[in-house]
C-alpha cells in the first residue's frame, strides 16, 4: 500500500486477484467511448449492407489484431512515466524543435481522419432531426441540433463534467451495444426468422475472400477503412497512454529506485492487459453482431443506409428483429455511442496537441494550468471544424457515412502504420527487466506483417484496374 507519510514512498500496490483487477481497469473504458462507435454503428453495417458476409474476415482481425500494439505502447508509458509524444520522440530519425517525426506526421494524419468526427456530428445531428426536428426544413432543423451538440459537447469538457458522466455514458454504450449481440442470438434462435441467418454464411465470411473481382477497388477500400475504424484504432491506440497517466498507474508503480519497483511494475502492466483485453474482447463480440445482423437483414433487403438520417435508416437492424416498438431504443442507443465518440475524441485532441508543443517547448506539460488552457484551446479548435462539417453536411447534402469512412480509410492506411512503426521500436526498448517475453515479440511480429500485408494488398490491388 502507498504510505500516509508524504515523506514515504508514493507508489501503491497493484491488486492480485482477478475481481480487484476488474475494479482497476478504466483507461480501455474510456477509450471504448470511442472504440465501440461510428465504426460498429455506421461503417460496419454500411460495408456488411454492401457487400454482404465477405468481409467478415476483414472485421475480426480488425478488432484483435492490434491488441499487442496497444499493450507495447501502454507497457513503454507505464513503465518509463510518458506520454505518447515524449516516448515517440525516442524514436531515432529527424526532430523538429525536439519532436520526433513520427508525433508530428502522426498528428498531421490525425488530423485529417478526424473528418470522421465530423460525419459523426452530422448523422448525430440527422439523428435528433429524425426525432424531434425544430424546423419544418429539415436542413434548417440538422443545422440547429448540430449547434445545440457544439454547445453541450463545449460546455461538458470546458467545466470538466465528463468524469462525472463517463461511467454513466460507457455503460448505456456496452448496454446498447450489447443488445445488438441480443439481436443477433434473435435472428439465430427464431424458430421462423423472416432474415434467417446460418452458420454457413458465418463461415463464408472466414474464407479471406474479396468478393466479385468487379468490386475489388471498392472491397479492398473497405478492407482498410475497417482496419482504421474497429478495435482499438491508431487514434485510441495514441491516446491510450494518456488514460493510463490520468487513471494513475505510472505513479502507482513509483519511484525506480525505491524497493520492489520491477515487481510493482509487472503488477500494474498485467492490469494494463487484462484493461485492453477486456476493450478487445467486447469491441470483437459487438463488432461482430453489428456486422452479422448487417448482413442478414440489410444486405439481403438490399438496401445501403445514406444520408444525413443514414442512423435513422440503420435502425432496421432493430426494428426487424425485436419489433416497431424498439425504433426509441435504438435511436437512443445510437445517441449515447456517437455522442460518446464525440466528447472523447474532442478532449483526447486537445491533449495530443498540448503534449505535441510542450515536446517543442511552447509550455511546460508540468504546469496543470497551462496544461488545461491548451487543452481548452484545442478542444474548441477541433469541435469548431466538426460543426463546420455538420454544417456544410446540411447544405450540400454531403453524405456524413462517407466522410465517417473517408476518415477511418485514412486512419487505416496512414496513422495506423506511421504509430506500428514507432511502437515496434518502443517495445524492444522497454526496460529489460519489463520487456515482453519471446511469445508476446514474436506476435507482436506477426501483427505487424499482418497490417502491413493488408495495405500493400490493397495498393496492389487499387493500381491493378
Amino acid at each position: 500500500m502507498a504510505s500516509d507519510d508524504p515523506s514515504g514512498p508514493t507508489w501503491k500496490a497493484p491488486p492480485r486477484s482477478l475481481g480487484r483487477m476488474l475494479l482497476a481497469i478504466g483507461p480501455a473504458i474510456v477509450v471504448s467511448g470511442s472504440v465501440i462507435g461510428s465504426g460498429e454503428l455506421i461503417n460496419v453495417p454500411v460495408q456488411a449492407a454492401k457487400f454482404g458476409f465477405v468481409l467478415f474476415w476483414a472485421v475480426i482481425l480488425s478488432c484483435v489484431i492490434k491488441y499487442f500494439l496497444q499493450v507495447e505502447l501502454g507497457r513503454h508509458c507505464l513503465v518509463h512515466n510518458r506520454s505518447t509524444i515524449q516516448a515517440l520522440n525516442t524514436v531515432p530519425g529527424p526532430k523538429f524543435r525536439g519532436t520526433g517525426w513520427i508525433g508530428i506526421l502522426y498528428i498531421v494524419g490525425y488530423t485529417l481522419s478526424v473528418v470522421t468526427v465530423g460525419g459523426i456530428m452530422a448523422a448525430t445531428a440527422g439523428l435528433f432531426t429524425s426525432v424531434f426536428p425544430l424546423a419544418a426544413n429539415e436542413n434548417h432543423s440538422t443545422i440547429a441540433w448540430g449547434v445545440i451538440i457544439f454547445a453541450i459537447v463545449g460546455g461538458i469538457l470546458w467545466f470538466s463534467i465528463y468524469e462525472a458522466l463517463e461511467k454513466l455514458i460507457a455503460l448505456l454504450v456496452c448496454g446498447f451495444s450489447l443488445s445488438v449481440v441480443i439481436a443477433l442470438l434473435l435472428l439465430i434462435f427464431s424458430p421462423n426468422p423472416e432474415y434467417p441467418l446460418e452458420f454457413s454464411d458465418v463461415l463464408s465470411g472466414m474464407t479471406f475472400s474479396l468478393g466479385d473481382p468487379s468490386e475489388r477497388k471498392l472491397v479492398l477500400f473497405a478492407v482498410i477503412s475497417l482496419l482504421g475504424a474497429l478495435g482499438t484504432t491508431a487514434n485510441e491506440m495514441f491516446m491510450y497512454p494518456y488514460w493510463i497517466l490520468e487513471k494513475g498507474y505510472a505513479s502507482n508503480v513509483g519511484d525506480e529506485n525505491e524497493e520492489g519497483w520491477v515487481e510493482r511494475a509487472r503488477g500494474w502492466i498485467r492490469v494494463l492487459q487484462l484493461d485492453a483485453g477486456v476493450a478487445t474482447l467486447l469491441a470483437t463480440v459487438i463488432t461482430a453482431a453489428y456486422f452479422l445482423v448487417g448482413c442478414a437483414i440489410l444486405h439481403k433487403k438490399g438496401e445501403v443506409p445514406s444520408g444525413m438520417k443514414v442512423v435513422e435508416q440503420l435502425s432496421q437492424i432493430y426494428t426487424e428483429t425485436y419489433g416497431a416498438w424498439s425504433y426509441g431504443v435504438f435511436m437512443f442507443g445510437g445517441f449515447c455511442t456517437l455522442f460518446s465518440t464525440i466528447v472523447v475524441v474532442v478532449a483526447a485532441s486537445g491533449r495530443m496537441w498540448t503534449d505535441l508543443l510542450s515536446s517543442m517547448g511552447t509550455l511546460d506539460y508540468g504546469d496543470p494550468i497551462a496544461r488545461v488552457r491548451y487543452n481548452r484551446i484545442f478542444q474548441n479548435l477541433y469541435l469548431l471544424a466538426f460543426l463546420g462539417i455538420t454544417l456544410y453536411s446540411a447544405l450540400t447534402g454531403a453524405k456524413p457515412e462517407q466522410l465517417v469512412i473517408l476518415g477511418q480509410f485514412i486512419n487505416g492506411l496512414v496513422n495506423t502504420p506511421l504509430l506500428m512503426i514507432g511502437i515496434l521500436y518502443l517495445a524492444f526498448t522497454t526496460d529489460k527487466r519489463l520487456r515482453m517475453s519471446s511469445i508476446t515479440a514474436l506476435l507482436l511480429i506477426a501483427t505487424a506483417v499482418a497490417i502491413i500485408g493488408c495495405i500493400v494488398m490493397t495498393l496492389l490491388g487499387s493500381g491493378g484496374h
